[in-house]
């Protein structure tokens, strides 16, 4: 199975001659399903969204999606407090919480966003709740992946505060066995497994940096192909770097999944 992970395009903020060779190289890729991680949009005005609806249009592939921070109306109060994700599923997805099975994944979709926070984002007991049951019971045969907009963990150099209740999920689902998390917001690449409680590596994250946006934070613009086959999965790096305009992979690792976590390979 070959899925592709997006994430941050933040359309109002996006360099539009990088558009053509984006959507190219994920055509190229040929994947079973597209996942976008959120930030569609940069300050959340119905032109922004137009915009990221013209570009869904022309994705040859089926995609699901969860909103990011930047996906709720930063000035407008009103809309922010009452109504944060009218425009979001108007131009984008009515379902902010996708569920996707297939023989050999489980995709969860998560709404993480904060409509009291300007950045940080939230998962709340009954989400955690909801993942955990999917690694119990499905997570022996199948990949189980969840897909949010906001990292459940960050280097320590990140500036940004991790999400409320994160520290609470991944201690949750360490016990419940081997997983995926999926997410962007930071800009930035990582591929690895984060160290939980008891010495386990049962979550494997992985954060990819902005598809479109300007705001590079000294990464190229980048998107990820991901290829589970069996208990193995593989996340390619495909980044534009600086002065070009087409995307090219710049690594390719491998993680096999086991009853006792996640285990690297060269």
């Amino acid at each position: 199975m070959r899925l592709v992970l997006l994430t941050d395009l933040h359309f109002g903020r996006a360099q539009p001659d990088l558009v053509p060779p984006l959507l190219a190289a994920i055509a190229e890729a040929d994947p079973d399903l597209i996942l976008i991680a959120g930030d569609f949009v940069q300050r959340a005005r119905a032109s922004q969204f137009r915009d990221a609806r013209t570009f869904l249009s022309h994705l040859r592939h089926d995609w699901i999606a969860v909103p990011g921070n930047h996906d709720i109306p930063l000035f407008n109060l009103t809309a922010r407090f009452l109504s944060p994700r009218t425009a979001f599923r108007r131009y984008i997805t009515r379902d902010t919480e996708p569920f996707v099975e297939t023989d050999q994944a489980v995709i969860v979709g998560l709404d993480t966003v904060h409509r009291f926070s300007r950045q940080r984002g939230r998962i709340g007991q009954a989400q955690i709740d909801r993942v955990a049951d999917v690694i119990r019971t499905r997570g022996q045969d199948k990949t189980v992946i969840v897909m949010a907009h906001h990292p459940f963990h960050h280097a320590p150099e990140v500036e940004k505060k991790v999400m409320l209740g994160a520290a609470r999920a991944l201690e949750t689902w360490a016990d419940c066995g081997p997983h995926v998390i999926l997410s962007g917001h930071l800009h930035t690449w990582t591929f690895e497994p984060f160290l939980a409680q008891k010495n386990r590596m049962m979550t494997l994250q992985v954060h990819c940096g902005t598809g479109l946006s300007t705001r590079l934070r000294g990464q190229p613009n980048e998107f990820a192909i991901l290829d589970l086959d069996g208990a193995d999965f593989f996340a390619c790096r495909m980044a534009a770097p600086d002065g070009t305009r087409s995307f090219v992979a710049l690594s390719r690792t491998r993680y096999t999944r086991s009853t006792t976590g996640w285990q690297a390979h060269d």
